[in-house]
């Protein structure tokens, strides 16, 4: 236990030079945010509906609406600058994230059995 804390204290404290996921200008968190909204959405409409090029435009138009409405708030609530390209990608993470439905299996309905039919059944007359 005494190396693991030895270890967690010295890799917390050793400074890495990596380039940092955040950029600047926000691009790769749009495309990450939007993979994940559309992902998700496409997934869940698959889900309910079994119809992937349905599942596949909901999820792609739910990224884009989401990211014309962040773009459109984003000077009065997070004190940026409406920017075409934040929503652009934004967009394009949607469609790729969208896209997760069109290798899924199609799911098979499941066979309820028939209760009425097996209790209105004509019932045999004996002679």
């Amino acid at each position: 236990m005494k190396y693991i804390i030895i270890s967690t204290v010295f890799f917390l404290s050793y400074q890495l030079n990596a380039q940092p996921l955040f950029s600047e200008n926000g691009h790769p968190e749009h495309v990450i945010v939007g993979a994940i909204i559309g992902g998700g959405t496409s997934y869940l409409v698959y889900r309910k509906t079994n119809n992937k090029f349905k599942a596949w435009l909901i999820g792609a138009a739910t990224a884009a609406t989401i990211g014309y409405i962040k773009e459109a708030v984003d000077p009065k609530w997070f004190n940026g600058v409406r920017s075409k390209k934040d929503f652009q990608y934004s967009v394009l993470g949607g469609v790729i994230g969208a896209s997760i439905v069109i290798p899924l299996k199609r799911r098979k309905p499941k066979k309820t059995p028939n209760i009425d039919a097996a209790f209105n059944q004509e019932k045999p007359v004996f002679d």
